[in-house]
């Protein structure tokens, strides 16, 4: 009952202690007003994530801010003071040291935050022996002051009401279940409450904040009954009153009041006889042997008269003189109990060096002890040196202590899957972050856990209970955890827990696309298919730059896989589309996916009636979000050549283009096609499937020959063309364009006609002559020879278009001779000839004198068509020759006068022999 009634009255100060908060009309904008002010000695930092603003005492901060900005607000009392309260703030805070942080999102009504240091009240020191009854007054007194001297509220006549109710047993009437229902609302509680407006059980350990009890004495006033009894031993409830006594002057007078019902819940001595110490057979020392409520005490002034068993305790108090911390912390039964001592000696010690410390009065083995323990390390906080007031002013005080060391966590972190990880620096465990929290709904944060690059994080100390661990913060290329872990923290021992996480994966469904480069299609051209490409995939584990191919850094791939396209020219990450290589990775459903890394993708063989493509394509799979899945692979769109055979038409010797020449094609399976040439001269086969194929010329154009010769050719099983037939001589030629065939084929002209007419200068056909053809100027190479019909007509036939050819006249007709020039040689014609069919054109020379195909008139002009083409000359006799044309008139008179001449010099000759005679 008595330890009821502590915790009672810590209810009773709360509703006096815990401020109210105003609230700020909101503002029907995206934009809010803050006001932040400090009262008292210490310094605020404000922090909005890009600038920091620092306030001290007195200092006003206002800004305009936007809606749902996120401050972290760091305060820390100066020394000699604390933080007395928070207004405008609902979170707890985060400890931090002797700061608390607390972070503030701001809301649409407008924020105000009021921060407020209080000076710490100097403990006033005792110099004197306080006798009993003097004590017993002071309590009166206290008594007094609290219940008479001061009006209480209403309020607090309210909870005076409710206390008695609790100490009667009674905890559900309607006014107190209405009362808790006020403070949860209040101070929105609400997720830590039952449906009684009791703190749930989780909570219960959380009471007992030395640092935030102004916060937490709300905490204690809801708390459910039991639990909290249990929960709320002497050690806890001891170290409050000393707290309380650093806050303000209500809670020191709680302190006081708590003291005397300290005596009335049962807080008693047990003397359990005296002890005596000698060392050489000299006494050292003799103390009695003490304990309060089991707990090991020692006498505190050596002087006084030793306490028997059942004398009350009136009060303790917290006791932080450093000498007399180490004395009972490395003293007899202490946490850190030295060696070097015996039992009953080192008992003994630690009673009289403490009284050495308070009096003076330790003799040689107090003081031996505590010179020894004046260099050792300061306890550790979790320890506490307490002495307690004895009932009865001629009593010794009692010294005894309470420890209650933190725990501590430490956790670890690892990969999932380490076959996935391992080698690869796009994942790195270094900088995950776990939030540890109270609330099994990751909510009321005390730590924050960060894994280093042992895989480890730092290891920090909690007070023991039951703790929730959450990741926060995802370290590089890893998934998010967002499940919720339990943990149990227990005194003076060391927790740890294991996490892992899932790397992030791509589940790659498509891992390229192939479309036909001409037409953007997966629609395949010719006999040509889009399915059955094979390409290599090689990733390699590890952040490269962009467009960079690990192989050419020397780097071997991690795994590789050799995938097909589908009809559509889609090959998918999946195993139908796998043709060998090593196995895929997974998610955890199960689908094929690639790590964080690079990518290369080859075609390496390529489909029926297309060209091997030899672009390397490189990808990066690389890390975004916080979900296991990601989607940055980007799948290449490859576009295909197809394996292409162009037929070209041109005139022989020329680059003049054919049109509307027609090629039978025969395919690998023995069926054919007939294909004409376009206006370009040109056929283009496209998508060639393997196999033997032969191509022919059918029929061509006027004034041409057809080309009679096959050109046969294989596309092998690597689409490459092979070519069987040997072009030489055959009016063709072959070669190769990018992996393309090209066959240019020649067609000749049709040959033309040479017609010669020979006349008189009557215009009489001459029967007879004899005409002869030649290649040459001076007439020594013959190549044909011609007689003129009745008709005076002789033809040349055959003749080929742009040969220069000679023809003369070799044999005059019957009662004719060969004409002759002026310097009596036989005329030699001259004849060039140029033609191309398919522009309409037709040139010849005769003599030096040019003609077309539109000279079809006069002596010399062009007969016939483009497939037959004739050049008639007509040769004549003329007047103004050296001698007569064959058939002239004038030769019987010529003869006559060369007759009579031949016979006057026959005469002269002999007369002028005769006279020589004489």
């Amino acid at each position: 009952m008595r330890k009821l009634k502590r915790i009672l009255s810590l209810f009773l100060v709360s509703i006096l202690v815990v401020g109210n908060v105003q609230a700020i009309p909101a503002e029907a904008s995206n934009i809010t007003k803050l006001e932040i002010k400090v009262k008292g000695e210490g310094e605020v930092i404000i922090d909005d994530g890009s600038s920091k603003y620092s306030l001290g005492n007195k200092d006003v901060f206002r800004a305009d801010c936007t809606v749902d900005t996120n401050l972290r607000i760091t305060a820390t009392p100066n020394e000699g003071y604390f933080i007395s309260s928070i207004d405008g703030i609902e979170n707890d805070g985060v400890i931090n040291g002797n700061s608390k942080i607390y972070d503030v999102n701001l809301k649409e009504n407008a924020n105000s935050i009021i921060i407020n240091f209080t000076e710490n009240p100097k403990e006033e020191i005792k110099d004197e022996i306080v006798q009993s009854d003097v004590i017993q007054e002071e309590i009166q007194d206290t008594s007094n002051e609290i219940d008479t001297n001061e009006k209480k509220p209403q309020e607090e006549n309210k909870v005076d009401k409710i206390l008695n109710e609790y100490l009667e047993g009674i905890y559900d009437s309607e006014e107190a279940l209405n009362f808790r229902k006020e403070l949860v609302s209040k101070h929105k509680l609400e997720d830590k409450v039952d449906e009684n407006f009791f703190f749930k059980d989780e909570y219960i350990n959380k009471l007992i904040d030395l640092e935030t009890i102004g916060d937490c004495i709300v905490l204690v006033d809801i708390s459910k009954k039991d639990l909290a009894l249990d929960y709320l031993q002497d050690e806890n409830v001891d170290p409050i009153l000393e707290s309380l006594n650093n806050l303000n002057p209500i809670r020191t007078r709680l302190r006081r009041s708590l003291s005397f019902m300290a005596a009335r819940t049962g807080m008693t001595v047990t003397n359990h006889g005296n002890l005596t110490y000698y060392e050489g057979g000299i006494l050292m020392g003799r103390s009695d042997m003490f304990s309060i409520n089991g707990r090991t005490a020692f006498c505190a002034d050596h002087s006084k008269v030793s306490p028997g068993t059942g004398v009350r305790i009136l009060s303790t108090s917290v006791e932080g003189n450093s000498d007399i911390r180490k004395i009972l912390y490395y003293g007899f039964e202490g946490p850190g109990q030295i060696g070097g001592w015996a039992s009953n000696g080192l008992r003994i010690a630690t009673a009289m060096a403490i009284s050495e410390v308070r009096h003076g009065d330790g003799k040689n083995l107090g003081r031996r002890l505590l010179n020894q323990v004046r260099g050792l390390p300061e306890p550790p906080s979790s320890f506490t040196a307490y002495i307690a007031d004895t009932e009865g002013s001629s009593y010794q005080d009692l010294a005894f202590w309470m420890y209650n060391p933190k725990g501590s966590l430490q956790i670890s972190k690892s990969s999932a899957d380490p076959s996935i990880t391992n080698g690869n620096n796009y994942y790195n465990i270094t900088g995950a972050e776990y939030g540890v929290f109270t609330g099994s709904n990751a909510t009321g944060q005390v730590a924050t856990l960060v894994i280093g690059s042992n895989g480890w994080s730092q290891e920090i100390q909690l007070d023991s209970g039951t703790y929730y661990i959450k990741e926060t913060k995802a370290p590089k290329g890893y998934a998010l955890d967002g499940n919720i872990y339990p943990i149990t923290v227990n005194s003076g021992s060391k927790s740890t827990k294991a996490f892992t996480d899932r790397p992030q994966l791509d589940p790659v469904v498509v891992a390229l696309r192939k479309v036909d480069a001409d037409t953007g299609t997966d629609r395949p051209q010719g006999s040509g298919s889009l399915e059955d490409a094979h390409f290599t995939f090689k990733f390699y584990a590890g952040e490269y730059a962009d467009g960079v191919n690990p192989s050419d850094l020397g780097v071997s791939p991690t795994r590789s896989w050799v995938m097909k396209t589908g009809s559509n020219g889609v090959a998918l990450f999946n195993d139908a589309h796998k043709v060998s290589g090593d196995a895929f990775w997974y998610t955890s459903f199960g689908a094929p996916a690639l790590p964080l890394g690079t990518l290369t993708i080859q075609e390496t063989k390529a489909p029926t009636g297309y060209k091997l493509n030899p672009e390397v394509f490189v990808r990066r799979i690389t890390p975004n979000g916080t979900a296991e899945g990601v989607n940055t692979y980007n799948e290449p769109v490859i576009k295909e050549d197809s394996l292409d055979f162009t037929i070209r038409k041109v005139q022989e010797g020329t680059h003049i283009l054919l049109p509307n020449v027609k090629f039978r094609h025969t395919k690998p399976n023995g069926t054919t096609e007939e294909l004409t040439t376009n206006p370009n001269g040109e056929i283009v086969i496209k998508g060639l499937e393997q196999g033997t194929h032969k191509i022919i010329e059918i029929s061509t154009t006027e004034g041409f020959e057809v080309n009679p010769n096959e050109f046969v050719f294989e596309v092998t099983s690597s689409n490459t063309i092979r070519v069987i037939s040997n072009t030489t001589n055959m009016g063709m030629s072959y070669v190769e364009s990018e992996g393309n065939g090209v066959l240019t084929v020649e067609n000749s002209l049709r040959p033309f006609q040479l017609k010669v007419v020979k006349v008189n200068d009557k215009n009489t056909p001459l029967k007879g002559a004899e005409f002869t053809l030649y290649s040459d100027r001076e007439c020594r190479n013959e190549i044909s020879k011609a007689v003129s019909n009745e008709k005076g007509e002789l033809f040349f036939d055959g003749l080929k278009v742009g040969t220069q050819y000679y023809f003369k006249e070799t044999k005059a007709p019957e009662g004719y001779r060969i004409p002759v020039d002026s310097n009596g040689n036989v005329h030699v014609y001259e004849v060039v000839t140029e033609s191309q069919p398919s522009n309409g054109i037709f040139n010849f020379t005769i003599d030096g004198v040019k003609y077309n195909a539109n000279s079809t008139n006069g002596d010399i002009h062009i007969e016939g068509n483009k497939n037959d083409r004739v050049i008639s000359v007509k040769v004549v006799n003329y007047i103004t020759m050296k001698l007569p044309s064959t058939g002239s008139g004038m030769m019987i008179p010529i003869l006559v006068v060369g007759m009579s001449l031949m016979g006057v010099a026959i005469i002269m000759s002999r007369k002028s022999k005769k006279e020589n005679k004489r």
